[in-house]
């Protein structure tokens, strides 16, 4: 904050979490104050055994109050949430969090006393949840969006389509179309990657609505993979007309 002040708003380097603009907001507006816990999320499946035969997955807690250089990855300074154990993943991941994320909330609202033996005294701490990572895959367990082979892949809703090849599924976010190219729902012209901006989840309501419409869970499916994240405009304008939205 002190750079900041000195240097009319620029930073020369970022060099981890804290010159982020996120954090720094955080700490201006209170939510962030001295002596709070400041936590990583991250989670991913592991393969237990050379032939697969079983995966766990398993989720952990970084402290980034630690010094990012030596401190941050070290293994005794990483919190084990939990180990879902195999041999498939977990189809609800949400049933294996709900302890984890149900404490931290507890002892956000209640606070954490700790014993500081440098300075012999007892404080108390409100941990921040900074950030929740995973691989492409884990991901898609987190957020309930498409696969990354989708044709809307983007975890952050950009409204990009990815191009598939003539009778495959698999989808790629090409951003040229590709030489003598004629796939149906894949034949958007060249794009500009600096033309596509930010969409900041415009119609994540509603299309969430649209999910939780469905009657089967084969329709669910259905319409997971037809409308990839992005509905058409007449459904938009009908269901933001709904006040239970």
């Amino acid at each position: 904050m002190r750079e900041l002040r000195l240097s009319d708003g620029d930073i020369p380097s970022y060099e981890d979490l804290f010159h982020g603009s996120d954090y720094l907001e955080a700490v201006n507006n209170g939510c962030i104050k001295e002596g709070n816990l400041v936590l990583m999320f991250s989670i991913d499946g592991t393969q237990l055994y050379q032939s697969k035969v079983s995966d766990c997955w398993i989720y952990i807690w970084v402290i980034f109050n630690f010094d990012p250089v030596s401190c941050h990855y070290i293994k005794k300074h990483i919190l084990i949430g939990a180990i879902i154990p195999g041999p498939n993943k977990p189809k609800v991941l949400e049933l294996f969090l709900f302890p984890g994320l149900h404490h931290l909330s507890a002892i956000h609202k209640h606070r954490l006393p700790i014993w500081d033996t440098s300075s012999g005294r007892l404080f108390t701490s409100h941990p921040f949840l900074a950030l929740a990572t995973a691989d492409s895959p884990a991901m898609v367990s987190i957020n309930g969006l498409v696969w990354h082979q989708g044709r809307n892949r983007c975890h952050l809703y950009c409204p990009l389509k990815g191009c598939r090849k003539p009778g495959g599924s698999h989808y790629y976010p090409a951003l040229l179309k590709p030489l003598d190219y004629n796939v149906d729902g894949c034949n958007h012209v060249d794009i500009n990657p600096h033309d596509i901006g930010p969409q900041c989840f415009k119609n994540y309501k509603a299309n969430l609505a649209y999910l939780i419409g469905s009657q089967t869970d084969a329709q669910y499916k259905t319409r997971c993979v037809a409308e990839d994240n992005f509905l058409p405009l007449e459904f938009l304008v009908q269901t933001n007309t709904d006040r239970s939205f």
